[in-house]
């Protein structure tokens, strides 16, 4: 998630986060060693039965090639016009920019790390 100007501004910088984003998740997701080093070192976590619960279930829900669901930008809109209602008049399609997962998908990102 970023902002629109931020994307005009600096595509390619953009571009190279995605990719980066996702070597690092083939990483976490094939090398569970490595990833809960990164993880317990970055968050101060020492319990190894933590992290296995909590990592087994995060492979589950992970979204392997970050697809958005406009579902669940809906339900985080409904979330928020509860309180402002602006949210309601937001349509998840004028939130969500795909340009970047298409690229990805094109150059074969996803394929070539065995992100399905």
């Amino acid at each position: 998630m970023t902002l629109r100007s931020l994307i005009a501004k600096r595509p390619k910088a953009i571009g190279q986060f995605m990719h980066t984003m996702a070597e690092s998740l083939k990483m976490m997701v094939s090398d569970r060693e490595l990833a809960f080093k990164v993880i317990s070192r970055k968050i101060g976590l020492t319990d190894r039965k933590v992290f296995d619960a909590a990592y087994t279930q995060e492979l589950k829900v992970l979204e392997p090639r970050f697809e958005i669901k406009p579902i669940a930008i809906q339900a985080t809109l409904d979330e928020i016009a509860k309180t402002d209602a602006r949210a309601k008049q937001i349509k998840t399609e004028q939130l969500i920019d795909r340009r970047f997962l298409e690229e990805m998908e094109k150059d074969g990102t996803f394929e070539r790390l065995g992100l399905k």
